[in-house]
């Protein structure tokens, strides 16, 4: 074998498919892989750090306090004396970020791989001690040569609730027909038409951009034509069968949602109960820095203004799915493995985008007939969602607040330590309405 490397998902984080891959990916290379499973805090590291002795110890989350806790587990390994090579992923991490607040918390060497792939070249790296030696000189080299991650760090900003003088408060803002907590069994089909292909045949399972944009319109002949198109129509092959097995049982899509009375003040958004003067919560929101830094309350009707609302949903597809994922690879079959785990993760996304369409509807501006898929997968439409734990609301403990309103235990949901939805192919949404909705980061660019 070529060495021994442990993974595992950081504390709080329930978020598998990428560590998954991983792991796919090195037992397929000659890498012995042990495979702690998700929510791993330090203390159980530890322990397998010590029983198994692993050549490398991989690390995985995917959002913003993912990474955090990545930084802290590593402080924790180094502290316990560990000096095993850290091989390091996920979504919401850079290479700035790791060698600032990692690589600088831990004495052994902290290696980032941006992808699958890349952690495999890696992996191979850092158990060949000459490879990496040369290895442990790069993010030395990227530290002396980079004069900001030794440089103090910028005075913050002054907080201001000031709301952005370019959002003006809508007159007549749409009224939903009702304020009542409805809960959807999904079907399938209606949902895939609302599949985004280059999320799940290009994110997922590799396959180059140009030949994505084709899958579904081209015939097999012409894909066969060229090697990436004959991988293209293997990989339909495997996601039509799963989706059989989908149709069959293997996969429930659920949601739930909820329109709610909405006013804004300042930086917060409150939330009302049908015909109770006292807000049911009150979500705080950041600012963006500046005069003229937008806040999601901004796309809210201030106190006093026309009577306004706000729509939460929680979509999920999976029920079941870690536990099938699982079964697969234990038979080997690891493309089933993976293909369950991203049609469930996409088909999650894809609730969520025909739910909100079906909102707009209810609100009263349903989508015009021009508005094609790709359309609406750009986001050219009127309003925006917005989840916790993205660069508009970063702040993931506010999931608490969605939960308590929607209930979505009912569907199978929870919430971790860390406010991170279980299952992971789950999504949650602030809905808003406001023709000038757009997204935005209240994060600084050179925030950690």
């Amino acid at each position: 074998r070529r060495g021994k490397v442990l993974l595992a998902t950081v504390k709080g984080d329930v978020h598998d498919i990428g560590k998954n891959l991983v792991d796919i990916i090195l037992s397929n290379n000659g890498f012995e892989v042990i495979d702690l499973g998700v929510k791993v805090g330090s203390d159980r590291l530890l322990e397998a750090v010590r029983e198994h002795r692993p050549d490398v110890i991989g690390l995985s989350g995917l959002l913003v306090k993912s990474a955090h806790q990545m930084a802290a587990t590593a402080e924790d390994l180094d502290r316990a004396g560990i000096e095993v090579p850290l091989l390091v992923g996920g979504a919401a991490l850079s290479r700035s970020f790791v060698d600032r607040r990692i690589a600088r918390s831990y004495g052994g060497l902290v290696a980032y791989a941006g992808d699958a792939m890349s952690g495999l070249d890696l992996a191979k790296r850092l158990v060949e001690p000459a490879r990496r030696t040369a290895l442990a000189a790069e993010p030395a080299a990227r530290r002396d040569s980079d004069a900001f991650l030794s440089a103090p760090p910028p005075a913050a900003a002054a907080i201001h609730t000031r709301r952005a003088a370019q959002i003006a408060p809508c007159p007549h803002a749409p009224q939903p027909p009702d304020f009542k907590r409805h809960v959807l069994e999904g079907s399938l089909d209606e949902i895939w038409a609302y599949l985004n292909p280059v999320m799940l045949y290009g994110r997922h399972l590799g396959i180059k951009s140009a030949v994505v944009r084709g899958i579904d319109t081209a015939s097999p002949a012409e894909l066969a034509r060229t090697e990436p198109g004959r991988k293209a129509l293997e990989l339909r092959k495997a996601v039509e069968a799963m989706k059989r097995e989908c149709r069959a049982g293997a996969m429930r899509a659920r949601a739930v949602y909820r329109f709610f009375r909405a006013e804004s003040e300042g930086n917060a958004v409150r939330l009302f109960e049908p015909g109770a003067s006292d807000a049911a919560v009150e979500l705080s929101f950041q600012r963006q820095p500046g005069p003229e830094g937008l806040c999601l309350a901004d796309f809210v009707s201030p106190v006093g203004g026309a009577p306004d609302s706000l729509c939460l949903f929680l979509t999920t597809a999976g029920e079941g799915v870690r536990e099938r994922a699982e079964a697969y690879k234990e038979r080997g079959d690891y493309l089933k493995s993976h293909l369950i785990q991203a049609l469930a993760l996409e088909t999650a996304e894809a609730f969520a985008e025909l739910l909100h369409s079906k909102l707009r509807a209810r609100w009263g501006f349903a989508d015009g007939p021009e508005l094609t898929m790709l359309d609406r997968f750009r986001a050219s439409y009127r309003g925006r969602r917005f989840s916790f734990g993205y660069p508009a609301c970063p702040r993931l403990e506010q999931q608490e607040l969605v939960f308590r309103l929607l209930q979505p235990e009912e569907l199978g949901v929870t919430l971790t330590e860390g406010c991170m939805m279980d299952p992971e192919a789950s999504i949650s949404a602030l809905v808003f309405h406001h023709p000038q909705a757009t997204y935005f980061s209240v994060l600084e660019p050179r925030s950690d």
